[in-house]
């Protein structure tokens, strides 16, 4: 599935829609993550490209464990 920047902003993880986040231009589904309870994670919002927080605070390895739900895309 490809995702604009909009449309990837309606999967926010609140009201009871899934978290998603762009990493790199890849849609990963973070709703199983309780750390991304309430759609935000360490001030970082679902619904959003993540990159550069991600790289931050997580190795890439990390992102094998995660579900990828489509590409983001211009």
């Amino acid at each position: 599935m490809e995702f604009n920047v909009e449309e990837l902003t309606y999967f926010n993880g609140t009201e009871g829609r899934p978290a998603y986040v762009a990493i790199e231009n890849v849609v990963y589904d973070v709703t199983e993550y309780a750390s991304w309870a309430e759609g935000m994670h360490f001030g970082i919002l679902a619904g959003t490209d993540a990159t550069e927080e991600f790289d931050a605070c997580h190795k890439r390895t990390f992102l094998e464990t995660m579900n990828i739900v489509g590409k983001l895309v211009e």
